[in-house]
């Protein structure tokens, strides 16, 4: 009797492991998602820059000095995210 109580106790436990790691995993993988989906933010940033900066050369007018150091402030910003989430995919890992 006590064998089976032993054997059904690490089913259990067995059971529970495995459905921990399987969420980790789904939260893992919705981190790197994120991730993916900042870089295409930052993509979109970098590229509306450099089109302020190649408009204002191209019309030979005044360099957009705000814009173009805010649209930075954006970009600094989405990398600190991704950090942000890179650290807790090392945080879902290690438990």
């Amino acid at each position: 009797m006590s064998f089976l109580k032993n054997l059904s106790e690490k089913v259990v436990s067995t059971a529970k492991v495995v459905g921990d790691k399987s969420q980790d995993m789904v939260e893992v993988s919705k981190l790197k998602l994120h991730i993916t989906q900042v870089e295409g933010d930052i993509k979109k940033l970098k590229f509306n820059m450099g089109e302020l900066v190649y408009n204002a050369f191209a019309s030979d007018t005044e360099f957009p000095a705000e814009e173009v150091t805010r649209i930075g402030e954006e970009i600094k910003a989405k990398y600190a995210e991704i950090e942000e989430t890179k650290i807790k995919i090392q945080e879902v890992q290690a438990n």
